[in-house]
């Protein structure tokens, strides 16, 4: 289980920038609590703890999905699902070798929403 300490660290690394930037930072040696052995998670754990931080921020209030302007809609539950039944099964569906970017998708159209950050006053920081 990831502790407070290095959820705090993670979100305070990654807040107000896009998604790309919080999956960068899914890496055992960027949240130790997770005790995991080896250089890197294999893809489906990281993309699970990448979801278990997406979730926490949607029900903290701190940050909302959207595309192109227009907020998701539905409960936190049906907005992660879109985003998750639509996220690559693999690290193959993440790169653009056009781009030579390894967190491309994030700014694929196929990528149903980005990170809209809410400041402590509401203000909205889109990414």
């Amino acid at each position: 289980m990831i502790d407070d300490y290095d959820y705090k660290n993670i979100v305070d690394w990654s807040e107000f920038r896009s998604f790309g930037a919080l999956w960068s930072y899914m890496s055992p040696d960027m949240i130790p609590s997770l005790k995991f052995s080896g250089e890197q998670f294999p893809f489906q754990t990281r993309k699970e703890i990448f979801f278990y931080f997406v979730k926490r921020l949607l029900k903290e209030g701190r940050v909302k999905l959207a595309k192109k302007g227009h907020m998701l809609t539905g409960t936190i539950d049906e907005q992660l699902k879109i985003f998750h039944d639509a996220f690559p099964n693999n690290e193959d569906g993440m790169y653009d070798p056009k781009h030579m970017m390894e967190d491309y998708w994030f700014y694929d159209d196929s990528c149903p929403a980005g990170a809209v950050w809410v400041h402590n006053d509401g203000t909205l920081e889109w990414t």
